[in-house]
Order: structure tokens, then sequence, then C-alpha cells
């Protein structure tokens, strides 16, 4: 067999070109390694690449108590003023109580002093009407005869006397006059009895004239009501 002859560097190439066979010597080092180089910083890659590397959590913690103050401030002032409103109202029901209470008690005084108003003028007309029977017992009597004791007052006479003339109408050309007595208020046609032998004789807008079968007559002003 003929001899071949191989250059140094065509053996180099022929030991790359098989690999790290363990069985064949590799004195001058030559064989290339198949085994991939790790990364030299791991870690670090991983670091660049997570979502969180690129945030800046001094900002955002910043902002987050922004957001959190804002909020709190929101909640004192909406807190203060459902305080100044229910504070409000509280104020005007107490006002509206109050202004209710001085209002019944103003009704009451002013029913009070009306009764006491009639009252007296009740206590008036009487002692009038026995002013007015002792002066016509002392004309009438003479001196042959012996001072006799008054005469009794009428007493129907006295109730008409307390009663209050309010005015007159014309309904269908019958004449009517209103009264108001210490019981109640009512409506008289001219003619009509007023009370026992009273009749109502004769209507006019400022008095109202009442006559019994004796020939008495008495006469009632107009007076106003408030």
């Amino acid at each position: 067999m003929a001899t071949r002859h191989i250059s140094p560097q065509s053996f180099d190439d022929i030991l790359s070109e098989l690999g790290d066979d363990p069985a064949i010597p590799d004195p001058h080092g030559i064989r290339k390694s198949n085994t991939p180089k790790e990364a030299t910083h791991p870690g670090s890659h991983r670091q660049k690449n997570s979502p969180l590397s690129n945030l800046d959590l001094p900002l955002i913690s910043k902002h987050l108590w922004i957001f959190l103050a804002f909020i709190g401030f929101t909640l004192v002032l909406i807190t203060l003023i459902f305080l100044g409103f229910e504070s409000v109202k509280t104020d005007s029901r107490l006002v509206l109580e109050g202004t209710q209470k001085q209002l019944t008690e103003l009704k009451k005084e002013f029913a009070q002093y009306r009764h006491d108003v009639e009252t007296t003028q009740d206590e008036l007309y009487q002692v009038i009407d026995e002013l007015e029977v002792s002066i016509h017992s002392k004309l009438s009597t003479t001196p042959q005869t012996k001072i006799s004791s008054p005469p009794k007052v009428d007493s129907q006479e006295l109730e008409l006397r307390r009663w209050r003339y309010l005015g007159m109408t014309q309904v269908s050309g019958v004449q009517q006059a209103f009264f108001i007595s210490s019981k109640a208020r009512f409506t008289l046609q001219l003619g009509n009895p007023a009370l026992g032998d009273w009749r109502l004789a004769e209507i006019q807008k400022d008095q109202a004239t009442i006559t019994n079968s004796k020939g008495k007559s008495l006469t009632l002003k107009a007076s106003k009501i408030e």
C-alpha cells in the first residue's frame, strides 16, 4: 500500500470534526467544546426582564399617600356637612315648636281677656240697672207715702241688657237683626218675640229697639266684635 502524507493542519481539522471522543488523544488541545457557554450573570438577566424593574416605587408611594389623603379629606368634609345640616334642622324644629307654644299661650290669654271683659260688662249693666231702679223709685215717691222698697228688676230685662246688637240685614223685604247673648249668636226678624213678652220693635243701622207689653222700651246700640 502506498504511503499517504497528511499535513499537521489537515490532522487538526480532522480532530475538530470528530469532536470530543475520549478515545482519540488531543495533545495540542485542538478540540472545540460543544458545551454552551453559560450567561455570566443569569440573575441580572432575569432582573432586567422583570415588569417591576421599570416601576418607580418612591413615586408610586407618594401618589398613593396623596390619593389616600384626598379620600380622607373628602370623608371629613362630607361628615361636617352632614352634621351641620342636622344641627340646622334641629334648630329649625326647636324654633318652630317654640313659636307654636307662644301662639297657644297667646290664644289662651286672649280667651281669658275676652271672658274677663264680658264678665265686667255684665256686672256694669247690672249696677246701672240697679241705679236706674233706685233713682226711679226715689223720684216717684211722695211725702204722704212711706218710702217703699224698690221694685224688683225684671230678670228678662236684665238679660236683654246683656245682649249686644251686631247689625242688620234685609232679605226679600224682611228686616233681620243680629244679636249675641251670653249663650250664643242669633238672628231676630222685625216684630218677632225677643225674650218673654219683649219684642223687636225697631231695627236701624246703629241701634235696635225692643219693647214689652207694658210699654217699656230698651235700646241696644250697635257694637263690633273683634
